[in-house]
Order: structure tokens, then C-alpha cells, then sequence
């Protein structure tokens, strides 16, 4: 692989991404939990309740904003280009591959990740007293590990299915992340979002809502969580690069 070429692909994919409509969507994604606080707060629902809050500002970002925002910047990897007709000259460089889809992936984090980093400062400010630094630590550390592992995530769905990419990763975010990660029974131990929850319960010493509802919050060591999330990342992308490097996809005049 070529560090510079990647970096080159980053600068080039976030210098791209500076146009009204991405940065317009971009903004929705950082108003968007502010907004649901905002009128919370204007509802004058208590904030003496730490867990309630947390909760609702965890399910508000790394949950839902990390999610959306990987959708629209990390799923497209492979199609963008073909549709633009751009892969075949990308591919044809030395490494080229591999470092689009390394310079790809982390461009897709880093357009998600700021989002949720300034979403969640303003929501933690207006939360009062049911914000705080530790709060506000937890969750830009969970939307970091979301973004890092759901990325990885929808890039393999970008390579396997290029062709129905947003289709295909809606399809699972809402099937396994948002459906299965719930059912209490071993298959949900296996999606991203349990061990974040699971993350979250540890590092914020919930153990009461832990206890009620260990199916969604789970009983696990903060190190069985990391380590499953590293394993994940580890093998979406290794696959994701395994499937570019055999892979010839076609041009729009071809396909």
C-alpha cells in the first residue's frame, strides 16, 4: 500500500464532499439529535435522571446519526466510481485499489464522526445536569468505535454488493442492527450495536439497567467488548479487501 496515495484519496474525497448538498446533509445530521433535546428540555422533562438521558442521547448518535451519516458516505465506495467511470484507473495503479478504499473509509469517518462529535458537545450543554464530562467522554468514544466498526461494515457491503449498495446496507442496518441487536437470544451478540450498549453500561457503571435488561445491555467485560469489535473490523475489511483485490468490476457502458 501506498500512504500518500491514501492520504491523496482522503483529501481529494473530503475536498469532493464540500459541496451544499453533502454539507447541508451533514448539517441535518448534527441538528438532528439537538433538536430532539431542545424539545425535551422545552417539555421540561427531569434531569435528574442520568441513565434516562444518556440513554436517549446514546440512541440519538452513536445508534442512529453514526448510521446514517456511514450510509450515505461509506456504502458508496465501489459504485461511485464505477458509475463515474473512474474505477478502472484506480485500479490499474500499484496498490491503487487498496488505497481508495483505506483513503474511502476514512473519509467516511471523518465526515461522521465530526458530525457526532459537535451533535453530541451541544446536546451534553443543553442536557444540564444530566450531561457532564463523562457523559459527554462516553459518547464521542462510542460514536469513534460505531464509526470505525459500522464502516468497515458498510464498505464490505459496498464491495460485495456495489451494484444494490444502499439498498443492501439499509436492508441490514435495519434487520440486524436495529432489529436483531434486541432480541434476547445469542444471535444478537454477534451485531455492533449490542457490544456498544454493552460498552456503555460498563463505563457508566449502569448496573441496575444492566441487570433489568442484560439482553440489550449485556454482562460481558468491557475488554470482551473491544476485543469483538476489533475482530469485526478486522475481518469486514480484510474481506473487503480480499473481494477488490479478485474482483473485476465493470464500467457503466459494460455493466
Amino acid at each position: 500500500m501506498n500512504p500518500k496515495l491514501t492520504i491523496d484519496v482522503i483529501k481529494f474525497e473530503l475536498a469532493r464532499s464540500l459541496t451544499l448538498g453533502r454539507s447541508s446533509l451533514w448539517l441535518i445530521l448534527v441538528l438532528f439529535p439537538i433538536g430532539i433535546v431542545s424539545a425535551l428540555r422545552l417539555n421540561q422533562v427531569p434531569t435528574d435522571s442520568v441513565e434516562r438521558w444518556g440513554v436517549t442521547l446514546y440512541y440519538l448518535i452513536p445508534e442512529v446519526i453514526t448510521l446514517l451519516g456511514l450510509l450515505l458516505w461509506a456504502t458508496p465506495v465501489i459504485s461511485t466510481e464505477v458509475e463515474s467511470q473512474t474505477w478502472v484507473y484506480l485500479a490499474m495503479r500499484r496498490s491503487g485499489r487498496f488505497d481508495v478504499l483505506l483513503g474511502k473509509y476514512f473519509t467516511a469517518v471523518t465526515w461522521t464522526l465530526t458530525a457526532a462529535i459537535l451533535s453530541t458537545t451541544v446536546c451534553t450543554v443543553l442536557m444540564g445536569e444530566a450531561g457532564g464530562l463523562r457523559l459527554w467522554l462516553v459518547m464521542i468514544a462510542l460514536s469513534g468505535l460505531s464509526s470505525l466498526v459500522h464502516a468497515s461494515l458498510y464498505v464490505l457491503i459496498g464491495t460485495v454488493f456495489y451494484r444494490r449498495t444502499m439498498v443492501s446496507a439499509v436492508f441490514y442496518t435495519l434487520v440486524v442492527e436495529y432489529g436483531l441487536s434486541f432480541v434476547p437470544a445469542v444471535a444478537n451478540k454477534f451485531t455492533i450495536n449490542y457490544r456498544l450498549r454493552g460498552l456503555l453500561s460498563n463505563w457508566m457503571d449502569w448496573n441496575l439497567a444492566r441487570s433489568e435488561a442484560e439482553s440489550v445491555f449485556g454482562s460481558e467485560a468491557t475488554l470482551t467488548h473491544l476485543a469483538v469489535l476489533f475482530l469485526m473490523t478486522t475481518i469486514f475489511f480484510g474481506i473487503s479487501l480480499v473481494r477488490i483485490s479478485h474482483s473485476e468490476f465493470p464500467t457503466q457502458q459494460e455493466g
